[in-house]
């Protein structure tokens, strides 16, 4: 049996004995999940910064955060730059010109 917990306003789940952390969903309209959204989910799978913590560390960790976040959003731009250039060459390979310059300029 599944069913509902909530804390605040997220949503936790508790199946039989057994109590999931928080769930976050991230969806996006006409294509896939952007750089920023990435980014944003990586970010937060790799710092937490809790609520209770001293203001003084608190700031450090989110300033870290900021730092982390810009990092991870320059990568993942770039290894989408990358693939699609991979893609072209690809493409090109093929003998399909204008359909890879199309690619190139997404």
């Amino acid at each position: 049996m599944i069913s509902l917990l909530y804390l605040g306003d997220t949503i936790m789940f508790e199946a039989g004995s057994m109590k999931l952390g928080p769930v976050s969903v991230v969806t996006s309209e006409n294509g896939g999940l952007s750089n920023d959204q990435i980014a944003d989910m990586a970010t937060n799978k790799i710092v937490y910064v809790s609520e209770n913590s001293p203001q003084e560390i608190r700031l450090q960790a989110e300033a870290f955060k900021d730092k982390v976040r810009n990092l991870l959003q320059f990568y993942v731009e770039l290894a989408r730059r990358e693939e699609r250039a991979t893609i072209c060459a690809k493409i090109r390979e093929a003998g399909q010109f204008e359909l890879a310059d199309a690619i190139r300029r997404l």
